[in-house]
């Protein structure tokens, strides 16, 4: 039976107890926007200097985030000696090279998801960093959510029981977003699908098996995914990511003894809550009441960073680099299943 009484509160660190360190940003898109903004908003970090190779777009985000330096140059700005930490948000068909190039300075990366285009990549990532004694870690920010944490806890006190099967989605028209559609930027199932396949990754480790189908344009970019995989200990998940339809972005864990359900958009700061079993069974949930909204949200994992980096760790407790590649892995097989060459 689940225990329907006091849910824990979710562990989260404190963004004035970490060291504040002088970020510089590779990469001046729409995810960069957001993390400057919840950055400067919500923590004690500091953001020194942007990057973009593209003329004219690091000075107009220097402008409007009030950051001193904008360079032309991601090699300068690795070399400046007032940049702590880097974060990479230019398009994944590039974090590779530069994330090599902040490692060869000796800076510590942050590097937006997917972290790279292939396992291989990834791996010649985290050999350097492990090699140099440099945090390196992928920006999968979900991982580092409020709601998350208490999933997390609810789950290792066996407050449903061994979880069984996941059910997520993530679909939404995005054929509007010209950069989800170019090869080497992404498609629906690298940019999108990354996170329930992350979340699977989470509770259940890497599968055993997966079976795919999709829909797949005739330029070979993924449109619209379904996915199976099958693990050791006969759990299940099952999800599917769309970029052409809307459907509320839902996730699911059903246990032996429960059920625990994210509130719809559950990649963004929301809640989360635990059932029993049954066909109508009574939810108690967890809201997220803070006035950290959807991408705002990014600031949990630049805090997480920033405490890791002060520990002198080289990778995240909750997202290892094991599990970074396990999660390459995965979104490669799917890819080979359904036959789509985004990259």
């Amino acid at each position: 039976m689940v225990n329907l009484v006091n849910l824990p509160a979710p562990r989260l660190i404190d963004p004035l107890s970490v060291p504040s360190l002088r970020w510089g940003i590779m990469g001046a898109g729409g995810i960069a926007q957001a993390f400057a903004s919840t950055v400067t908003a919500n923590s004690n970090q500091r953001i020194v200097a942007v990057a973009s190779l593209t003329p004219g777009k690091a000075e107009a985000f220097a402008t409007e985030h009030s950051i001193p330096v904008h360079l032309s140059s991601y090699i300068e700005l690795v070399g400046r000696k007032d940049v702590d930490a880097v974060y990479i948000a230019n398009q994944p068909n590039d974090h590779y090279k530069t994330a090599m190039l902040a490692l060869n300075a000796g800076k510590p990366v942050l590097v937006e998801k997917p972290i790279t285009k292939n396992v291989e990549e990834a791996q010649a990532i985290f050999a350097l960093a492990l090699q140099s004694r440099l945090l390196a870690m992928e920006a999968m920010w979900t991982r580092y959510l409020p709601q998350v944490d208490v999933a997390r806890q609810l789950i290792e006190s066996g407050a449903i029981g061994e979880p069984k099967l996941i059910l997520s989605s993530f679909c939404e028209d995005v054929r509007w977003e010209a950069r989800m559609w170019r090869k080497g930027h992404g498609s629906p199932l690298w940019d999108m699908g990354i996170y329930p396949i992350a979340l699977c990754q989470m509770v259940f480790g890497e599968p055993t098996s997966i079976e795919a189908r999709g829909i797949v344009r005739d330029d070979g970019m993924d449109a619209e995914t379904t996915a199976r995989m099958t693990y050791a200990s006969g759990a299940r998940a099952n999800f599917t990511v769309s970029g052409v339809v809307d459907a509320p972005h839902h996730a699911t864990i059903a246990g032996e003894d429960g059920v625990i359900e994210f509130r719809p958009p559950f990649i963004f700061p929301t809640g989360v809550g635990i059932a029993g079993k049954g066909s109508d069974p009574s939810m108690q949930w967890w809201t997220d009441d803070s006035h950290i909204c959807r991408l705002e949200g990014l600031v949990y994992q630049v805090t997480a960073f920033s405490d890791y980096q002060g520990r002198g760790l080289l990778e995240s407790p909750l997202q290892s680099h094991d599990d970074s590649l396990a999660c390459l892995r995965v979104a490669a097989e799917i890819t080979r299943c359904i036959g789509a060459d985004p990259y």
